[in-house]
């Protein structure tokens, strides 16, 4: 049996007299289990996979050639909460006072809703090329032939 000697733990403080028994070692494991998996279980404590995965792969980068087609779908590394999408090297928006449109180059995607062009659905992209601008209309150029677009995904 131990002596009356117990660490701050609890656990049993073996004096050199002592006659340790089974239940003894069985006992502290028994307390050090515990305290040990409700330590390790503390999420507010410690990160979870999907907390680590955010801080470390936090967002993505990436680009797509434009087909020409009045749509195209894109798949993402993951499936983001938002999404930016624009054509490389081009302003955001251009207006055509000649054709009276605006031609848009750039959006938004979100789980939620997107501005017009993109569409967001479980890592899934599907972005949208107006086939002829009308005048007084909105101009989606988010898939133009040949044409290089980038998009950045955060989760």
């Amino acid at each position: 049996m131990p002596t009356n000697n117990k660490t701050s733990l609890g656990l049993n403080s073996w004096v050199g007299t002592d006659k340790p028994m089974r239940g003894d070692f069985v006992a502290d494991n028994t307390l050090l289990d515990s305290i040990l998996a409700a330590h390790f279980g503390n999420t507010q404590m410690h990160l979870s996979t999907e907390d680590r995965t955010l801080l470390t792969q936090a967002f993505a980068v990436g680009s797509y050639c434009g087909n020409g087609e009045a749509s195209q779908v894109v798949t993402l590394p993951f499936a983001p909460g938002f999404v930016l999408v624009f054509m490389e090297g081009m302003p955001a928006n251009d207006y055509f006072p000649n054709g009276g449109y605006n031609e848009n180059s750039f959006a938004v995607a979100t789980q939620t809703g997107s501005s017009k062009g993109v569409f967001l659905s479980e890592g899934k992209l599907t972005v949208y090329q107006t086939q002829k601008a009308q005048t007084g209309g909105f101009f989606n150029n988010l898939n133009s032939d040949t044409m290089s677009y980038l998009y950045v995904a955060f989760r």
